[in-house]
């Protein structure tokens, strides 16, 4: 039987049970105690590092008070903890296993070819990008203050290597007014002056590139196997087999030698930003 230890869904599972824990005003001990579990036992289901049972996790939301649908979503994550892909409708469905991905990170290596990665984005250019996928306004206020806490793993003491690849067109084209990109795009070269962040253009002249086949996030840990999380327009997917996260390895390898330096991308992305002022 396959190990369901530290997969997609686990992850997700450990990141919403430890939510609803806190939520419930209880720590790792007590709720041990109430399941005759040590709170070693506890933190690793929460970590993702193990599983708890169909039996366990229902136990454990009874005590927590966990009802309704949310109940029977995290019992189905339980369920089905054992695959190592995941592909979901909507994209905040993976959202906690995300950001535990994120905060646990050694190095996080995100492909966008035609929009800025999201943890390098401003507020105004995240909001607008949502609104005009559908969103409304206060759900991309609450996204986008989400967000912006996940950019904590950039700036805390120990910070994660975040390595952008981002394609020319998306620095040249923006997806927001032009007041609005060029406040991103003066954000991104306060990005760049950072030790842990490299940021590389992929220039629109490169004949082809990994990147042509769409985004992607590459995720790298010091004592655990990489995954990968795409996202799509409307449905998100995490892998961790292994095969299939050596391929993008090879496409994130490929990059860094299709790309421009961080020098050289420092210059464009002021290039453009200098010359959409003037055209003001």
């Amino acid at each position: 039987m396959a190990s369901t230890a530290d997969t997609p869904r686990a992850r997700q599972l450990g990141a919403e049970l430890r939510a609803a824990r806190k939520a419930a005003g209880m720590s790792m001990q007590a709720l041990g105690a109430k399941l005759g579990r040590s709170h070693t036992h506890v933190s690793r289901w929460e970590n993702g590092k193990l599983t708890p049972s169909e039996a366990d996790a229902g136990a454990v939301l009874g005590i927590l008070g966990v009802t309704g649908e949310v109940r029977e979503r995290l019992l189905q994550l339980a369920k089905d903890a054992g695959d190592p892909n995941w592909v979901a409708p909507g994209v905040d469905r993976q959202l906690a296993a995300l950001t535990e991905y994120e905060r646990t990170a050694r190095t996080i290596t995100d492909v966008q070819p035609l929009l800025v990665p999201g943890l390098l984005q401003t507020a105004d250019y995240a909001r607008s990008i949502m609104i005009g996928s559908g969103t409304t306004r206060g759900e991309a206020d609450r996204r986008v203050t989400f967000r912006l806490g996940r950019r904590d793993v950039l700036t805390r003491r120990n910070p994660v290597e975040l390595v952008a690849f981002i394609g020319e067109h998306a620095l040249r084209y923006p997806p927001c007014d032009r007041g609005v990109m060029l406040d991103q795009l003066r954000h991104l070269e306060k990005w760049a002056g950072r030790d842990n962040v490299s940021i590389h253009a992929i220039p629109i002249d490169c004949r082809y590139s990994p990147a042509l086949e769409g985004p992607f996030v590459l995720i790298e840990f010091d004592r655990a196997k990489p995954v990968v999380h795409l996202e799509h327009y409307r449905s998100s997917t995490t892998i961790t087999d292994a095969n299939d996260v050596r391929d993008y390895q090879a496409a994130a390898d490929t990059l860094r030698g299709d790309a421009l330096s961080v020098d050289l991308t420092t210059a464009l992305i002021r290039q453009i930003a200098d010359d959409m002022e003037r055209a003001e």
